[in-house]
């Protein structure tokens, strides 16, 4: 059964496509299925928080506590994020085309941000790159090889 959803919005192929640019939070918040998001515009605050799996891609920004308490899943930013992505993150993977924000990674335990800049706090250590993830960065995020290897890994091991 497909979800009834409101136009512009549209539910095909296991994806949600909110298309209506209203701002919204908790866009994907406790997410336990295998499904994706994909929003045209902006995200407010919370975006994937206590995400378990799936996927969102937002094609504009995100406010603050994206990714915060993540157990898994993969969250794709085209924009900047607000500060503490992934606070409190134990899995899973976050991808930001701009800046990640301040206070990233905060009590971090597991799973990696990848963005131009961040400003991570301890546990959290920025890592360059290897050519797998510069590889993945260039597809995710369509990035060419030279502006790939501007991003860093933010993450609590190597």
């Amino acid at each position: 059964m497909t979800p009834r959803v409101l136009e512009p919005n549209y539910f095909k192929d296991e994806t949600l496509f909110i298309n209506d640019r209203i701002l919204r939070d908790t866009v994907g918040a406790r997410n336990n299925s295998a499904k994706s998001i994909r929003i045209s515009g902006d995200c407010g605050m919370s975006t994937g928080i206590l995400m378990r799996c799936g996927s969102i891609r937002v094609l504009g920004g995100v406010d603050r506590n994206t990714g915060v308490l993540m157990k898994g899943g993969i969250i794709v930013v085209m924009g900047h994020a607000g500060d503490f992505t992934a606070a409190e993150m134990k899995n899973g993977e976050i991808f930001v085309k701009g800046r990640a924000g301040n206070y990233a990674c905060a009590k971090m335990r597991g799973g990696s941000v990848y963005a131009q800049k961040a400003y991570p706090l301890p546990p959290a250590k920025e890592y360059e790159l290897n050519q797998n993830e510069k590889s993945t960065l260039i597809q995710v995020l369509g990035l060419n090889p030279i502006h790939a290897m501007m991003y860093k890994r933010y993450a609590i091991s190597n």
